[in-house]
């Protein structure tokens, strides 16, 4: 019967190894060993045999599962693209079975589903995603009572000084606004020459001096632009599009201003 079992295991499509408590591999089924691109496993550290090295930085999902006895997982990526999907199972007091699968494919087609949602032109995220990341956004702040600010730019004049096409203007553009905005905003290319910044953890004021600086950035960079910027902010509005049309308001204030500044609505 045990011996069944043993074939069975080598037929399924899933990777399979045990792993002692000193993370040495004691058993691996033929799938495994085809999967991790070995011929022999056992008697290996799972380290070695699943990252390609001794020690991992972090904690593993057999770390993980060894003190916690919960079920833990990570994604092992080669060079070539092959994503192997890692889930550690607590077995019993001394060993945990590590699953292998192989994930490429939906790996493949979450990227380009990403991609696209991604504005050819400038890389930034579309205008598809842009109200609900606002709506989600809006009710982690109130759960959480942080600020929330919107930031609405738009390109009243976008000519340049050395005759690059006005795509080539709007990359170069995008990248000053990646360069402003901090690693956690949320930046979209709306549509035509108007973006949005979804700026969570950040007061009108604080969003008003990254406007600025954005604003400064943006004349000495490009030359000859008009930029106008609105704000608005989570504490004046109960919904995302309430947001939008403090923005908005505040946008068109600061057009009847001349443009290049930035107004708080």
């Amino acid at each position: 019967m045990v011996d069944k079992i043993m074939k069975a295991l080598d037929i399924i499509e899933d990777g399979l190894l045990i792993v002692n408590k000193d993370y040495v591999i004691e058993y691996a089924n033929a799938p495994a060993k085809r999967l991790l691109r070995q011929d022999e496993v056992v008697g290996k550290h799972s380290y070695e045999a699943i990252w390609g090295r001794a020690a991992l930085e972090g904690k593993s999902p057999s770390f993980i599962t060894f003190t916690t006895h919960e079920v833990s997982s990570a994604e092992r990526t080669f060079d070539d693209g092959v994503c192997l999907y890692i889930r550690s199972h607590p077995l019993d007091d001394e060993h945990i079975v590590l699953t292998v699968w192989d994930v490429s494919d939906y790996v493949s087609l979450e990227n380009r589903l990403k991609k696209a949602g991604t504005d050819p032109v400038t890389n930034l995220r579309n205008s598809d995603g842009f109200r609900e990341e606002l709506e989600k956004e809006l009710d982690r702040a109130k759960r959480t009572n942080s600020s929330l600010t919107l930031m609405l730019i738009e390109l009243d004049s976008l000519e340049g000084d050395s005759g690059e096409s006005h795509e080539q203007l709007l990359a170069k553009f995008s990248e000053i606004v990646i360069d402003t905005a901090r690693s956690y905003d949320i930046i979209f290319r709306l549509h035509g020459d108007t973006f949005a910044i979804i700026m969570p953890h950040c007061s009108e004021d604080a969003a008003k001096k990254t406007g600025e600086r954005l604003l400064q950035r943006a004349q000495r960079t490009i030359g000859n632009i008009c930029t106008t910027i609105g704000i608005g902010g989570s504490t004046s509005a109960f919904t995302g599009r309430d947001m939008v049309r403090l923005a908005e308001r505040a946008m068109f204030v600061a057009k009847h201003r001349g443009g290049n500044t930035c107004v708080i609505g």
